[in-house]
């Protein structure tokens, strides 16, 4: 798979671009909010203005004088007198004015403020009128708009101009942080290549909190891996060791019987030989089942489950051998067939789970014995009577190849193995318990699925042994 793009590049891609953009958009934000309170506040000053002048004291009677005193430059500060003015009228005559009032437009008998030109324009301007009808005069003071724009840009620029100036120090910081931040992640690296290929030793959780995740999960992985390969390697050993003697015996009598005549005792070593073929064949059967589950994570065809057609496929398979053994086997319903134990999976594996369990509830029980299938809502229950098994021998039936000491019957050991695999893909769960009558005597073996997903619609597969 190609690399992507290293983290610490693409957080100072994405930094380098969205700081800029972040600051401009919240320049824009702090100017409209500036400039609000840079409006109210010059309103409310020429508000007051106007007042002021309204109610100074002015001779009405005397002749209008538009040239004003001048300020002498030494004292003028900063003073602009061009960005703002006033005006006073007397029944509708001008007389007094500073130099911009001069230019003020007389509106009889207006009261309040008016723009004249958009704020973006040099000569914008921002009037406010007062009127008092009872002493007949009219005041208006004008500020620019336009100062109050430039007031409003020199404010952010500046803000503006630090954060930009300041950017490569604070994308350095950030390179320098992501780099010592992704330092673990740098030491995990060279310590995976350095471990040897064989090791699944957990690694160290010495690592922040970010990485403890990966930690965490590359643990569990190696330990699943370890299972699994402990499991492979004893399946091995053990399919090697065990298929070693019934192929032995086959050679041994084989060679015998080519060197003797076929008399009764001939035909007792032929039968020898017939029987330790059924076994290997059968052991062989259950290796090649279990080789195609085990590396299985999930059933290969997922469809609802008919259990009246796996019942009867799985019986008809074992029919034969049921009939040798003198067994009957009796199926029953106690709901109607499309209704029992709604669940999707493989039908061919779940009827190699039914197989097995009729398969060994048959060899492992005594001759002439029923054995009952009974198919409910949310149960399948397959029963028949025996004497179950010792505790010590229940806890290590699910080892493969482990069989009872004493079992007559010829067995490969891995019936239970095979459903606990096809259990585990279909989300079940399986338990084993010896069934017992009111006195706490033996009276079988049983085996439980129970469907892990919806506790309330439980498969239940009870097999009694002898």
């Amino acid at each position: 798979m190609k690399a992507t793009t290293a983290i610490s590049r693409r957080l100072l891609i994405y930094l380098g671009l969205t700081l800029p953009i972040l600051w401009i958009v919240t320049a824009f934000i702090s100017a409209a909010a500036v400039m609000h309170e840079i409006n109210e506040a010059g309103d409310t000053q020429m508000s007051q203005l106007a007042q002021r002048l309204m109610h100074t004291p002015i001779n009405l009677d005397s002749n209008y004088n538009p040239n004003l005193p001048p300020i002498p430059k030494s004292q003028r500060g900063l003073i602009d007198s061009k960005e703002s003015g006033y005006a006073i009228w007397y029944k509708g005559r001008l007389i007094n004015a500073d130099e911009t009032g001069q230019t003020i437009a007389y509106k009889s008998n207006y009261q309040g403020f008016i723009n004249q030109g958009y704020w973006w324009q040099s000569h914008a301007w921002r009037i406010f009128y007062l009127h008092d009808a009872r002493l007949q005069l009219e005041v208006a003071v004008a500020f620019s708009m336009h100062e109050r724009l430039q007031t409003v840009l020199r404010a952010v620029w500046s803000q503006l101009a630090v954060s930009i100036l300041a950017l490569p120090l604070l994308l350095w910081l950030i390179a320098w942080g992501v780099r010592r931040g992704t330092k673990p992640l740098q030491t995990l690296a060279q310590t995976l290549y350095q471990r040897d290929p064989h090791s699944v030793s957990p690694i160290s959780g010495a690592v922040p909190t970010e990485i403890q995740p990966i930690i965490t999960a590359l643990n569990d992985l190696l330990q699943r891996i370890e299972q699994t390969r402990t499991r492979e390697l004893r399946f091995t050993a053990d399919a090697a060791h065990e298929l070693r003697s019934p192929l032995a015996a086959l050679k041994v009598q084989t060679e015998v019987l080519a060197l003797t005549n076929l008399d009764d005792a001939q035909q007792q070593r032929v039968r020898n030989i017939e029987h330790s073929i059924n076994r290997t064949t059968h052991l062989v059967d259950q290796l090649l089942t279990l080789s195609r589950l085990d590396p299985l994570t999930e059933p290969p065809y997922t469809a609802a489950v008919n259990w009246t057609d796996i019942t009867s496929e799985a019986i008809e398979s074992v029919n034969l051998y049921a009939r040798e053994r003198h067994c009957r086997i009796q199926r029953q319903f106690q709901t109607e067939p499309a209704a029992v134990l709604p669940l999707s999976g493989d039908h061919t594996l779940l009827t190699i789970l039914i197989r097995n369990l009729l398969d060994n509830a048959i060899r492992y029980s005594p001759e002439h014995n029923t054995i009952n299938i009974t198919l409910a809502a949310d149960t399948i229950t397959i029963t028949n009577p025996g004497n179950g098994v010792t505790p010590e021998n229940l806890q290590r039936l699910r080892e493969r190849f482990f069989r009872p000491a004493g079992q007559e019957s010829s067995g490969s050991g891995l019936g239970l193995s095979i459903v606990d695999s096809v259990a585990q893909l279909h989300g079940l769960k399986v338990e084993i318990n010896n069934l017992k009558n009111k006195l706490g005597q033996r009276i079988g073996f049983q085996v439980e699925i129970h469907n892990q997903m919806n506790p309330l619609r439980n498969f239940i597969a009870t097999c009694t042994y002898s």
